[in-house]
């Protein structure tokens, strides 16, 4: 992947969003934030990231259904899709793989920059995956 690493971050925390938002402008990603499912839509009609991450849990359009808008949308199979919820069930896993997340990641078990850490190594392993 070249140049700057573009991510939405979709998440109605506004606390939560102020912690990634320092962790990722530190890291050097361009980063877009939405604080509800309408508004992340909204963004993904103009701008493609590479990676968006998605609470389940938001007002007016929850985050599966913004997953089902991404991986529906032309032209944007290859963007990387990760789920944030504080579900961490089995049947919710198996819902969001179902839909064609490429990973979820319990808020409550990952700081920032651990999170940060996951979308580097996620972008690495796609991209390597695509050079072979």
């Amino acid at each position: 992947m070249t140049g700057k690493i573009k991510i939405l971050l979709a998440e109605d925390d506004l606390q939560i969003i102020d912690m990634y938002r320092s962790k990722f402008e530190m890291e050097g990603f361009d980063v877009q934030f939405a604080e509800d499912g309408e508004q992340a839509i909204e963004i993904l009609t103009k701008w493609k990231p590479d990676i968006a991450l998605l609470d389940i849990m938001m007002p007016k359009v929850n985050g599966l259904d913004v997953l089902k808008f991404i991986k529906e949308k032309e032209g944007y199979e290859d963007v990387l899709t990760v789920m944030l919820t504080n579900l961490g069930n089995e049947s919710t896993a198996e819902e969001i793989y179902k839909l064609g997340a490429t990973e979820y990641i319990v808020k409550a078990d990952m700081t920032p920059l651990e999170v940060s850490d996951k979308v580097k190594e996620l972008i690495k392993y796609y991209d390597d995956k695509k050079k072979k």
